[in-house]
């Protein structure tokens, strides 16, 4: 037997593996969306109640949640494309440039929260005996220690830009290898 050619019986155990353990997380993902997708959709009505008007901060805050669960659900849909063993397929590419892109969006729409006023917290007329604090506009800088965590001394955290510039680039190289795979197949 040639050291090149891999046994079918070793390339199937192998995609079995690969098979069980994507079924494995993708459970593992579903689950964790209904969890913070209920948690979110039970909190909701107490954080809109009351009188609502429109803002920019309003908006991004409420865009970054449904963001995070449609990245999970992608998650979710890349785990399904690997049980199925559809490894190195066009879509499952697909799916992992939109997950690196989705995390491209979310740290935009994080920066740009960052970026708008808060709003001052006025209570008129408070009852008797409630002490009432407000926001204050001062900023906190926090020390923050993350694997990923990029902030070169501006408050801003780089690191999910990182992450999912990176991912879009290895899901990109991807693409052109599985290409360039496609025609030496047909080049005899």
């Amino acid at each position: 037997m040639n050291a090149t050619v891999i046994a079918p019986t070793t390339t199937n155990s192998r995609l079995k593996r690969i098979q069980k353990v994507s079924r494995i997380f993708r459970y593992f993902v579903l689950a964790n969306l209904v969890f913070n997708a209920g948690f979110w959709l039970l909190f909701l009505p107490r954080w809109s109640s009351g009188r609502f008007t429109i803002t920019v901060r309003g908006v991004l805050m409420f865009i970054t949640e449904p963001l995070l669960f449609y990245w999970f659900w992608k998650l979710a849909q890349l785990f399904r494309l690997y049980e199925r063993g559809q490894i190195f397929a066009a879509e499952t590419i697909r799916c992992i440039k939109v997950l690196g892109m989705v995390c491209i969006i979310g740290w935009m729409a994080l920066l740009a929260l960052r970026f708008t006023p808060r709003p001052d917290f006025v209570v008129h007329n408070p009852p008797a005996g409630v002490k009432v604090m407000t926001e204050t506009r001062s900023e906190t800088r926090l020390f923050r220690m993350g694997f990923f965590s990029f902030d070169f001394g501006t408050g801003i955290d780089f690191g999910p830009l990182f992450v999912g510039a990176s991912v879009v680039l290895a899901a990109w190289i991807m693409d052109e290898g599985r290409k360039i795979q496609e025609e030496q197949e047909l080049t005899v």
